[in-house]
This record gives structure tokens, sequence and C-alpha cells, in this order.
């Protein structure tokens, strides 16, 4: 009896230290979880059963030391919850505090913020909890192991490019042709690479300043060769060109800079009577330095968040500005990924591998009879099939998907946009043509200034010629207004007129996760259909990103042109479906073409990008 009251005392006791290990368990995961709250505007719920806690440490965002093995897959996450996750920084309840960044907090005015070295602040805020994605390719690269020996990078002049049917170091070919090579990559030691997700570009130029350029195929073979075609399409000598344009390392590192929150921030100033205060601001809700947020969306500026500001004075109705921030240097990175960081800033012909091949094209054969653009379907524009033009003497863009005009002069350009009324939408890039259009028309009767509204108008015509105001963020100095964005602009144009409009992201979207430019896609396929809907006089043409190779020099990791082909490849897919309507003019294979490097290609590509565009409507 008293052995059985024993035993069953200890039952109780192992009960009631099980029941309060459990309790603590349950209690410990309620309070350590955010209360999170989908932004405002989210038009979708998240449907995950698990989201993670966003207390992260080094250990939880430092991949340098990670690899293959040791990146665990906890994606792909929803969209619409990756900003959902940060939701809980907007919210009234959310207080500022000042023990995680010293330095930050201390840089309460403006003139101190715009002297803050941001390689000081050790802080990150990762976007995206490790092991979440949105893409497949963050998943692929950054599982990646990182760079730790510089000598394993592809070597320009030990990698081989070989060519079919070469007799003595020459390729000869007729109009029409297709030439075929490969590229096996080498690294310092000698070793053929053995892993592909390199960005290889291939192009080749006429002889003797012709100004024939034209782009070739390339084919990723992942095992470190490379498969490329190219097009013989005027006669005489021809030099080709094989660039490694970014080894797969280096993708890595842009990326992963994007993921643990370091790029190129921007500020917000608030101001209210003689109380000023100055924040970090960015794409995305992940601030160094500020745990609480102003979310700018009702202002319309989308994906524009700000520290908020730490004065309580001050609230985010204050905010009256925004300005650029100085780039930082690359953080979590090994020796070797700081070096190369450093050297891969350069122009193309700079990342070309050695060869001593020329191409002979005989005149014999010629270019296909093709339809007119404006008789064809605007379907042709968005073909993967490579090249759908060639650069022709004049800097001249000679189609190959359709006829178009050929060389045009202002009185073409004049009487296509006849009571025609032209819109511009975008960055810099999108300025840059709308300044162009104002030169060939001889335009002077401007209204407004860049970067808000700027009008032309040619009453004699029936033209107006316009620049919208640059769509948020913007990485200049510019004043707070409220403005509708580009998806919902167009749907206030005025309704049986005739309109054109060229619509560009890209710079200003790139330093940032790409999640922001899925979200402006989203939105602009919706404004575009329905505005088509109700008014099929408008001609939309949408340009995509171009190469930009130079800039940014002392980290470029965080702008130019190494994730162009995710941009490209979210364009295409959210535009699915809608290509008979809307015209794709792929400014990337023209700027392979004439080896651009500047973050603005010169004006006579934005000419024949102009021209291409017009000849589906004349």
């Amino acid at each position: 009896m008293e052995v059985r009251m024993i035993f069953t005392k200890r039952k109780k006791f192992m009960f009631i230290i099980g029941l309060s290990i459990l309790s603590y368990v349950v209690y410990f995961k309620i309070s350590s979880t955010p209360n999170y709250l989908p932004f405002e505007g989210t038009t979708k719920s998240p449907q995950r059963k698990r989201i993670p806690s966003l207390q992260h440490n080094d250990s939880d965002v430092h991949f340098s030391l990670a690899t293959k093995e040791e990146f665990w897959d906890d994606g792909p996450i929803d969209i619409y919850e990756a900003f959902a996750q940060h939701s809980y920084k907007t919210l009234e309840t959310c207080n500022n505090t000042c023990h995680a960044v010293e330095t930050v907090c201390k840089a309460n005015t403006i003139k101190l913020l715009d002297k803050i070295n941001l390689d000081d602040i050790v802080e990150k805020k990762p976007f995206l909890a490790r092991g979440q994605y949105v893409f497949e390719w963050e998943k692929k690269y950054l599982s990646y192991p990182p760079l730790n020996d510089i000598k394993t990078l592809p070597d320009l002049k030990l990698s081989k490019v070989t060519v079919e049917n070469t007799r003595q170091g020459v390729v000869r070919c007729k109009i029409l042709e297709t030439i075929h090579g490969r590229l096996d990559v080498v690294d310092g030691y000698g070793r053929q690479r053995t892993k592909g997700d390199d960005v290889v570009r291939v192009w080749m130029k006429g002889g003797n300043n012709s100004d024939h350029a034209v782009v070739g195929n390339v084919t990723d073979l992942q095992n470190g060769s490379y498969t490329f075609t190219v097009k013989c399409l005027w006669a005489g000598i021809s030099k080709l060109s094989v660039a490694i344009s970014y080894p797969r390392e280096f993708l890595r590192i842009a990326i992963h800079q994007i993921y643990i929150g370091r790029s190129w921030y921007m500020t917000g100033t608030f101001e209210k009577s003689s109380i000023k205060e100055s924040t970090f601001c960015f794409h995305t809700p992940n601030l160094p330095g500020w745990e609480c947020i102003c979310n700018f969306s009702t202002f319309g500026y989308e994906n524009y968040y700000c520290g908020r500001p730490r004065d309580p004075r001050l609230t985010c109705d204050d905010w009256v500005s925004g300005d650029s921030a100085t780039v930082p240097q690359p953080h979590d990175v090994t020796d070797a990924e700081r070096h190369l960081v450093k050297n891969i800033c350069s122009k193309p012909v700079e990342k070309t591998v050695t060869h001593n091949f020329t191409v002979i094209t005989e005149n014999a054969g010629k270019l296909p009879d093709l339809p007119l653009c404006r008789q064809s379907s605007r379907r042709v524009t968005w073909t993967q099939t490579t090249p759908k033009g060639f650069w022709s003497p004049g800097n001249v863009w000679s189609s190959l998907v359709c006829q178009d005009p050929g060389v045009v002069n202002s009185s073409w350009f004049l009487n296509c946009m006849r009571n025609t009324s032209v819109w511009f939408f975008g960055d810099s890039n999108a300025r840059m043509p709308y300044l162009n259009l104002l030169e060939i028309t001889k335009c002077d009767n401007v209204t407004g200034g860049y970067p808000l509204w700027t009008s032309c108008y040619l009453p004699e015509y029936g033209t107006s010629i316009h620049l919208n105001t640059h769509e948020g963020p913007i990485h200049i100095h510019f004043p707070r207004q409220e403005f509708f964005t580009i998806p919902k602009f167009i749907l206030t144009l005025p309704k049986n007129k005739k309109h054109v409009l060229v619509i560009h992201y890209y710079l200003h979207l790139i330093i940032s996760h790409l999640s922001v430019l899925l979200l402006r896609m989203k939105s602009l396929r919706i404004a575009i259909e329905e505005m088509l809907r109700t008014n099929p006089n408008v001609l939309v043409g949408l340009r995509g990103p171009h190469v930009s190779s130079w800039e940014l020099d002392h980290n470029h990791a965080v702008g130019g042109d190494p994730l162009g082909p995710q941009f490209l490849e979210i364009i295409r897919e959210q535009f699915r479906g809608l290509e008979d309507k809307v015209v794709f003019l792929d400014m990337w294979e023209m700027s392979i073409g004439i080896e651009n490097f500047d973050y603005h290609p010169p004006q006579y590509a934005n000419r024949e990008m102009m021209k291409f565009l017009l000849s589906f409507q004349c």
C-alpha cells in the first residue's frame, strides 16, 4: 500500500512538471511572435500556416559562412505575406527605440544624417526571414557557397571560345546563315568550371566602324559550358564578342545584399514649424535604425517607406521631401567577394573572352520580306527569339519581326502623332526619349519641369507631349506632392482620344527586392486592360531594362544590370496573355548590340525605340 501511494505521488508530480513546461513553451511562442497585420492596400491575406518571427540576430541572416546544405528552404513565400510580415511596424502602438543603433539615433537632424556612414551601421533588417524566398532564382543563387578564392572565378584569357566550320581563324557565312559556337569557362587555375548560371552575352559588330551590330542567343548547359548562335546579317568582315558579364558568384552577392537589407537607401525629411528630423527611406519596409515606419502609399507613393520620426512632436504627415543617401560598401561578404565587387564594374568589351576569330559574310542571300508593323500583331514584339533586329549604318535599328519605316525624319514623327497625346512614364530613362522627341519635333512650348510634371504642345498638329511626374521612390531630391501612381493615372486619360503611352520601370527599382517590381507589374497590367477596354485608340509601349555596367563602381552590387534577365522574366510573366495589345520595347537586346555601359543609352537608341513603337500606328 505504501509503495503504491509513493508511485501515485510521483505520477502527479511528473504530470505537474510536464504541464508547467508545456505552459511555458506556449506562452513563449505567443509572446515572441509579432502581431502581423496586412499593410494598407494589401489585396490578399496571408494563407501560410506558419509565420516565422522577425527577431533576427547575425546568425539568422549571415550567409557568408553558409553552405548549400545549410541553406534551409522555408519558401516560397507569398508576395503579399512578405510585406505583411512587417505591417506591425506601421501601427500607432509601435515605438522607435534608440538602443539598437546609437549612431543613427544621434543623427536627429538633416545635417547629421547626411554625414552618417552607412558602413558603420552593423544592424541588418532583412526583408525576408532566412530560408524564405519569393523567386526560385533567389533560392538557387543564395544556396551557392560564398566566394573565398578569387582564382576560382572565370579567367577571360584561359576560357575558350570555339566556332563550328572555322578555317585558319576565319568563319565564313552567307546572309541569314547562323554561326554556332561554344564557350568553355575556365578558372584562374586552368580548370574547367563545372556549374553554370554565369551571365554570358554574345554579340557581333561590323568592321571598319560600319555601325552594324547584332546580338546572339546563349544557352546555359549548366556544366560550365555555354553554346551560342549568331546570325550573319550584313556583308563584310565582322568581330565576334563573347563576354562573361557577371560570374554566378557576383549575382549571389547582389541578391544577398538585397536579402539582408543592405542597399542604396534614401532619406526623408520631416518638418513642422522649426522642428526638423531626417530618417532613412526605402522601397521595402526593412529600414536599419528604425523599427517603426511610415507607409506613404496613402500619398500615392507605392512601396515607399521611411523611418517614423523619433521626435514625438512630428508625425508621418509632416513628411516634406525625399533625397538620396550614400551608397554603402558591400556587407557580410568575404574578402574575395569584396575584391570581386570592387573590380566587376567595367565596360562590356572589358569582359570579353580572348579569341582570334574573324567572321566574313559573303554578299549572298537576302533579308526576309516582312509585313508592315502596323499590319502585324503586337505579339511579335514579345518573341524571345534572338535577334529581333540589328543595328545598321547611321545608328538605325532594323527590325526582323516586322517592317518599320526605316530611316525617318521629323515630318514622319509629326504626322504620325497628329491629334495624339504622347505620355512618358518612369524615371530619367523616360525623360531621355521625351527630350529626344522634343528635339525631333522642334517643340519648344514647354511648361513645368522635371522631376515634376512637364509638357510641350504643338497646336498646329493637335499634338501634346507629356512627361509625367517621376513615380517614387526616387534617388534625387524631390518635394512631397500628392499624385497618382502610373496605373491610377492612365485610367484618368480622356476616353475616345488618341494616346501613345511609353511606360518604363527599371533602375530605381532594381536596387530593391524585385517583389516591388512584381507588385507594380500586377497593378499596371490590370490598369492597361481596363484602359484598353474603354479606349481602343491607345498605343501602349512597355519599355524593358537595358544593360548598364559602369556606374556605382564602389559597389555595383546595389545597382546596374546584373539582375536584368530576372527583371525581364517578371515583365514577361505578368503580361502573358496581353501580348496582342501591348508593344514590348526590348532595349535589352538593342543596348547589348551597341555595347552600352551608361545609365542612359545614347539618344539615337531612344529615337529608334520611338520609331519602332510608332510604326505600329503609322
